[in-house]
């Protein structure tokens, strides 16, 4: 079974040749250990990949590095220039610059630095001065041409060929060294195994051998403890019969004891209850002297708080006449102001208004012409002599009765609107005053402490904001870099998890081409097989 899976994983195994990369879309040249190469770029965008290839010129050797698309955006989220996913060169040249090889054990391994290499990535020179052969060509130059494109895919594919074969011999010669160890290994357990078996033969019987001797000598002492528990015994039900003589002795002296404590306790309660009675009378007339004294003083207060009130509230009212002439005075100073304003913004408006009623007489008079363009060629319509819109004398009256209720409503609503200045008003007089009786009353109480109570309320504010904003920014770094290795680790799992998933439906996809061919070589097979029978028996 294990063989049959190792030779599976081998016939599934693809190697980076065999492997659809994509089309090429950019190419640089780069110098790894005194060595050129050639840095190519391939991009995949159906399966989301990009692939960075490294061929020695010299060794002829083909390293590998592919990102997927969201592994690939991640290397440049810091990176003001390269964040726009549409510069691609200016991407794959920053990755190339940054490419160096090294060596993971006995392979080398291509990965990406955290800084810039010495070696500077350049665009590839390609052959200029290549003679294209131009005119005609004899019919040997033709066929040379045509060998040689063919030797091209030949040596390639021979090339593969070998390394295949070479890894898949490296692989066998690595499963049956596993095999070889697994069999020693068994057979190493086994005798282990077989060993263990007889230690635990040969302490078992010397388990049985020590826990019999054991027994006899536990039958013996256990005679000997028996007859020494009875006179043991014996002695002890003696001694408990004395003990008993003397407990009803003690007994009957302790209940004497008790009865004459709980007649003590019972004197003792009575004379707390009389004393506990003659304190509540006490307590009760001190009560009350104490509360007639509270009450005389709470008199004396409501007394001095009422004063105190009526002094405010006519303070108050003193001030009214003062806000009052203020108000006006204010009212008076912005009439004036607005008096100049307008003496020095009318001539600018009366200007403006000019060029306004210049426009809209030219405006009138371009619809007037239009209305006469269009009246001189419409068709002539019909009048309408009665209602409202009419040109009748009954249309004329209904008129005058509308335009007379209108300007009724107006007077009305003119009226209305005097009569709501002056409640507006008295509103404001009396709103002023309540806010200076609020203000009397708690400026006493809130003058000496507010200024140093807001000072130390502000400096306390910006420490504590301080404190919490530096907090906060360290909890999101945190939280930032936690989310980012989670997302990087997550982005592996599904890699790994999406390329496990390819292999099995390119497995699944290889045996069911493999048994539709069969199926129809088969058929194929029944056919022939059908066509002789049929012409066996038609010869015959």
């Amino acid at each position: 079974m294990l063989w049959g899976r190792l030779t599976m994983a081998i016939a599934d195994e693809e190697t980076m040749d065999e492997q659809d990369k994509g089309h090429l879309t950019y190419q640089e040249s780069k110098v790894f250990h005194a060595e050129p190469h050639l840095c190519s770029v391939y991009d995949h965008p159906k399966r989301r990949i990009v692939t960075f290839e490294v061929y020695g010129l010299d060794t002829q050797d083909m390293l590998h590095k592919q990102y997927t698309y969201n592994e690939f955006d991640s290397l440049f989220r810091f990176n003001a220039e390269l964040m726009n996913p549409n510069r691609k060169e200016g991407r794959y040249h920053w990755v190339i610059a940054r490419l160096e090889i090294g060596q993971v054990g006995t392979e080398r391994k291509l990965r990406l630095a955290a800084e810039v290499t010495k070696e500077v990535p350049e665009l590839p020179i390609y052959e200029t001065t290549r003679k294209i052969p131009t005119g005609r060509m004899d019919l040997k130059e033709r066929q040379r041409l045509r060998d040689q494109m063919d030797m091209l895919n030949i040596k390639r594919e021979e090339k593969i060929r070998a390394k295949k074969e070479a890894s898949k011999k490296k692989f066998l010669e690595h499963i049956f060294w596993l095999q070889e160890e697994n069999k020693r290994r068994e057979r190493e357990q086994e005798a282990a195994i077989a060993q263990e078996r007889e230690k635990r033969y040969q302490y078992q019987l010397q388990v049985e051998n020590e826990e019999e001797e054991a027994g006899n000598k536990m039958a013996v002492l256990a005679k000997s403890r028996r007859i020494a528990a009875e006179n043991k015994d014996r002695a002890h039900e003696e001694k408990e019969e004395e003990e008993l003589r003397t407990l009803r002795i003690k007994w009957k002296d302790k209940d004497a004891e008790k009865a004459r404590q709980i007649a003590e306790a019972r004197a003792r309660k009575e004379r707390k209850i009389i004393a506990a009675e003659e304190k509540a009378i006490e307590d009760a007339k001190l009560a009350a002297s104490t509360q007639s004294k509270r009450e005389s003083a709470w008199a004396g207060r409501d007394k001095r708080v009422k004063k105190k009130q009526d002094d405010s509230v006519q303070k108050a009212l003193d001030l009214i006449p003062e806000i009052k002439r203020l108000a006006n005075l204010r009212v008076e100073r912005n009439n004036e102001y607005l008096q100049d304003w307008n003496d020095r913004r009318w001539p600018i408006f009366e200007a403006q208004l000019e060029r306004m009623r210049d426009r809209d007489a030219q405006r009138n008079a371009e619809g007037d012409a239009v209305r006469l363009y269009h009246d001189q060629r419409a068709i002539p319509k019909k009048e309408k002599t009665k209602g409202k819109k009419g040109k009748g004398p009954k249309a004329e009256k209904a008129k005058a009765k509308a335009e007379g209720g209108k300007k009724k409503k107006d007077e009305e609503k003119e009226g209305e609107g005097e009569g709501d200045g002056k409640k507006d008003a008295e509103r404001i007089v009396d709103g002023v005053e309540a806010k200076m009786r609020e203000q009397m009353a708690e400026m006493k109480r809130r003058t000496a402490l507010e200024e140093k109570r807001t000072e130390k309320i502000a400096q306390k504010a910006e420490k504590v904001k301080k404190a919490e904003l530096k907090r906060i920014d360290d909890y999101k770094k945190k939280v930032k870099a936690a989310e980012d290795a989670k997302q990087h680790q997550a982005d592996e799992r599904r890699l790994i998890l999406k390329s496990k998933q390819e292999e099995k439906l390119k497995a699944v996809e290889r045996q069911n081409e493999a048994a539709n061919r069969l199926k129809n070589v088969r058929e194929r097979s029944v056919l022939a097989l059908e066509q002789k029978q049929l012409e066996y028996l038609c010869a015959h």
